[in-house]
Formats: structure tokens, sequence, C-alpha cells
């Protein structure tokens, strides 16, 4: 049996096991020990992950421009954002519109957040 088929049997993704260790080590584990293991931050995302993987792998990866119009695309299609709201935030730096789309991922679009108004 080779790798192959273990990912057949096993649905958990390296960026799932990743995420398990980082628990791991932040209940159990030493600061040194949680600094070294977290330092190169999650691994890529598979299309399992979704767009959930691509926002935590893009808060420690800063993304092209490219993949952020990709995941605003994603998150529009996948109700997760309104087209309005994807305009609005569009235009924020790299790393402030990866987070306001991470809040969006643990609450629904509900209308513009106090994060997002008064965009430039």
């Amino acid at each position: 049996m080779g790798l192959d088929d273990e990912e057949d049997h096993d649905d958990t993704t390296p960026q799932q096991i990743y995420y398990g260790q980082l628990s791991w080590y932040q209940t159990h584990g030493t600061p040194e020990q949680l600094a070294k293991f977290s330092a190169g931050g999650p691994p890529p995302p598979t299309k399992k992950d979704g767009v959930t993987g691509k926002i935590l792998f893009y808060e420690v990866n800063t993304p092209t421009v490219d993949e952020i119009a990709a995941l605003l695309e994603a998150m529009e299609q996948a109700g997760w954002i309104t087209s309005t709201i994807r305009e609005s935030i569009a235009q924020l730096p790299t790393q402030e519109l990866v987070a306001e789309l991470k809040a969006r991922m643990v609450e629904r679009d509900s209308g513009p957040r106090p994060s997002a108004a008064g965009t430039e």
C-alpha cells in the first residue's frame, strides 16, 4: 500500500493534521515547542480545506492579487459575502482583508461590519 491508498481511507488533510498538532502544542507543549512548530504556518490548503483553509493559509502567507480575487469570488459564490460587501472590502490592505474574511467565516454576512465601514 502506498500513500495514495492511505489517502483514500483517511479524509484528513495536511492542514487539518497541522491544526490538530498545533492544538496539542498549545495545550501540552512548551512555549518553545509551540513557537518552533508554528513558525512555518499551516501547509497549503487542498480543495477539501475549501475557503476556510485558504483564509487560514493566507493569514500567514501573503496571497497574490489573483489569489485574493479568487478567494473573494469563492466566498461570494458560497454565500459568505454579498457582491456589495465584496466590493467594499476588496480595496482593503491584504492582511486587513484576510482578517475581515476570517471574521465572516465565523459570522455569516449580515451587512457591513464596523471594520469594513469607512474603507478607503
